[in-house]
């Protein structure tokens, strides 16, 4: 079988979340036997490597600075960009022909170019949704949908939204994708995408995995005096993510606890940073706060072993969280929301604890239990990293990935007699 991915990002470029799981699927499914080439965008490609293959950083994004958006560049390439864009789908087909399109990420990347691939009809597109992508508007209509920030300069805005919403329209815009074929990374995913009208029923549902093997438990774990925990955030460090719920249970717990300890793994917004430095020194806690910044991935797992607790404070809805599920095959016990998809791992009293969001008095609770009773502790973070290996490995994941692409070839017409030699 010939796989061609098309992804937003591919590593280096933003490799953690759904573009890591691409990145892992793709060679696990190469060490099944099957071919695989990545179609992306040329964001960060200065960075890949100059022998890599197979790899076409080739995709325009709809706008190449993530942070903002560029209403000039717009005017200036955006037809330019479209073309392009179908231009580059058409040689990556001819170059690699494949059998299936494998879709991905698509946050900031046009729609029209999947549109365009389901006109084509063959290879037949499949896709795995592990974001909401399809039911919110895309970077073109969420700017110029919204109003100017500055009272004086709406008129201005209104007059070039009339003339960007002409030029979204002769390119096909709002895009009407059919999704023949589907997967999503959660039950969430599915149930909220159907709920917005989308035609995601049939959608298959294959939770994403984790290679288990990267995280053995640290035996010196389930003997950690409770009283001296060490606790742990890992992630965006930004206001949806909850961090400063983590902080404000931790100031709670000060008093009582005085040796329990929290690092910060990860980086966001300079003025979010500067929100939770303060919040850590307005409540004293500035030597028991720790910012350790990002860690490049490779490091994780020993970042994980030298910790006892994975605190996940989320407020908005999760797709399905990786790093709850890095946090139970390493052994820690997860104390965290179950927003979105997180529901689905992460379940109160059987391998892990859960608090609702933004309640720093119900995380404090459950840490104060952990302090307390070390065979609670024992128990939850052995059921986690059981959890994670009977139903989120990666192995799994790629396994049922495999056999559903083999089940869309066999229902294609020009595939079907072909399917026993395509599968290794």
């Amino acid at each position: 079988m010939r796989i061609l991915f098309l992804s937003n990002f591919y590593p280096p470029a933003r490799s953690y979340g759904y573009t890591q799981w691409c990145y892992e699927v793709a060679q696990g499914l190469q060490q099944r036997g099957h071919a695989t080439a990545i179609l992306t965008s040329r964001y960060r490609r200065e960075a890949a490597p100059a022998d890599e293959q197979g790899i076409y950083r080739l995709l325009h994004l709809e706008t190449s600075a993530l942070d903002y958006y560029r209403p000039f560049d717009f005017f200036r390439h955006f037809r330019r960009w479209e073309r392009e864009n179908r231009f580059a789908l058409d040689a990556a087909m001819d170059d690699f022909s494949p059998d299936v399109l494998f879709v991905w990420g698509m946050w900031n990347l046009s729609r029209g170019i999947l549109e365009y691939a389901e006109r084509r009809d063959r290879p037949p597109a499949v896709y795995y949704i592990s974001d909401l992508w399809p039911a919110g508007p895309d970077t073109h209509a969420a700017y110029w949908q919204s109003p100017a920030r500055h009272l004086l300069a709406r008129p201005l805005k209104r007059l070039l939204r009339q003339m960007a919403w002409r030029m979204l329209a002769q390119e096909g815009w709002p895009h009407r994708l059919r999704f023949d074929h589907a997967i999503c990374v959660s039950h969430y995913i599915k149930e909220t995408l159907t709920a917005s009208g989308l035609p995601l029923k049939d959608a298959a549902i294959i939770h994403g995995g984790t290679d288990v093997e990267r995280f053995q438990p640290n035996p010196v774990q389930a003997h950690t005096d409770g009283r001296s925990l060490r606790l742990l955030y890992a992630g965006q460090l930004a206001e949806h993510k909850g961090v400063a719920t983590a902080v404000e249970a931790l100031a709670r717990l000060a008093d009582g606890y005085p040796e329990l300890r929290l690092t910060l793994v990860g980086s966001g917004h300079p003025d979010y940073e500067a929100h939770l430095l303060t919040l850590a020194q307005m409540t004293g806690l500035r030597d028991r706060v720790v910012f350790r910044g990002p860690v490049p991935r490779e490091q994780m797992p020993q970042v994980l072993a030298e910790h006892d607790v994975l605190i996940f404070p989320s407020t908005g809805p999760e797709a399905l969280p990786r790093m709850v599920q890095e946090g139970m095959a390493a052994g820690l016990v997860v104390v965290g929301t179950t927003t979105g998809g997180t529901g689905e791992i992460l379940v109160d009293g059987e391998n892990g604890l859960t608090f609702a969001p933004e309640d720093a008095q119900g995380l404090a609770r459950q840490i104060e239990r952990l302090v307390h009773d070390p065979a609670l502790r024992e128990r939850l973070a052995a059921a986690g990293r059981r959890t994670v290996q009977e139903k989120f490995t990666l192995e799994k994941m790629v396994n049922e990935i495999e056999s559903y692409l083999l089940g869309v070839l066999r229902e294609t017409p020009s595939h079907g007699r072909d399917c026993a030699r395509m599968t290794p």
